[in-house]
């Protein structure tokens, strides 16, 4: 038995000496690019059918809101908007002594101060404030529905929303502060949601290094400017 076990071990190392020790390379080939064509594709596909999902969720929304027979206790449950708030990680940057970039960061939050999606329109206008001077208009936006959706985040920072706004204002001083001025009107109540706050302005690497802390900020949490739309088919919260 030792005999043979000798015999196969050295037929084994003899038929693998011709194939040697060295690697190879291994070309891309045809069935590379289907892998890829079939995992771009497969993605697409689970894209589309979650739009899909939350299409029907939506439907299925609207239905029973028609009907208007929904539970009172899963009414109470659901979180509806109670108000937007400025964020400390908003930053205004430098870039030359009549230029910034401010990244203006909005958290709206439920009745219980835990942050929630929401739909709507942001409208905001910035001044910058310079010592001895008036404040000064630098820049104004309004963002719709779809785009303010885009500006979701989501990270190790929390959950927000992120709008990017340039400015630029007469003179050749740098400010040293901006006033933000930002009004939230929800699309499917039409309650309108202020909140404003002064940030400082910084250079831009201290803006690299840490964000600004966002300073006497004032948030309508409770009381909406303007009355709900009459709309009893359409629940509080149902987004």
């Amino acid at each position: 038995m030792s005999r043979l076990t000798t015999t196969t071990l050295v037929l084994a190392i003899a038929l693998a000496a011709p194939l040697g020790c060295q690697g190879r390379t291994l070309a891309p080939n045809a069935a590379d690019g289907l892998r890829a064509e079939l995992i771009e594709r497969t993605r697409e596909r689970d894209a589309s059918r979650a739009k899909v999902a939350e299409l029907e969720t939506k439907v299925a929304e609207l239905s029973v809101a028609r009907d208007a027979k929904l539970d009172p206790e899963a009414v109470e449950a659901m979180p509806a908007l109670a108000g937007v708030a400025l964020s400390t990680l908003s930053t205004a940057r430098l870039i030359d002594p009549n230029h910034a970039a401010l990244a203006l960061v909005l958290e709206p939050r439920d009745g219980l101060g835990r942050f929630m999606q929401f739909t709507g329109t942001v409208r905001a206008s910035v001044a910058v404030l310079i010592p001895g001077r008036d404040p000064l208009p630098a820049g104004s936006t309004t963002i719709s529905p779809k785009t303010l959706r885009d500006a979701y985040r989501s990270g190790f920072m929390g959950s927000h929303y992120t709008i990017d706004i340039p400015l630029t204002w007469e003179g050749a001083e740098p400010a040293r502060s901006v006033s933000i001025s930002v009004e939230f009107t929800d699309a499917l109540t039409g309650k309108a949601y202020p909140c404003q706050g002064t940030i400082p302005v910084v250079s831009a690497k201290a803006a690299a290094a840490k964000p600004a802390a966002v300073e006497s900020v004032k948030s309508s949490i409770s009381s909406p400017t303007t009355p709900p739309a009459a709309n009893p088919a359409v629940p509080q919260g149902s987004r």
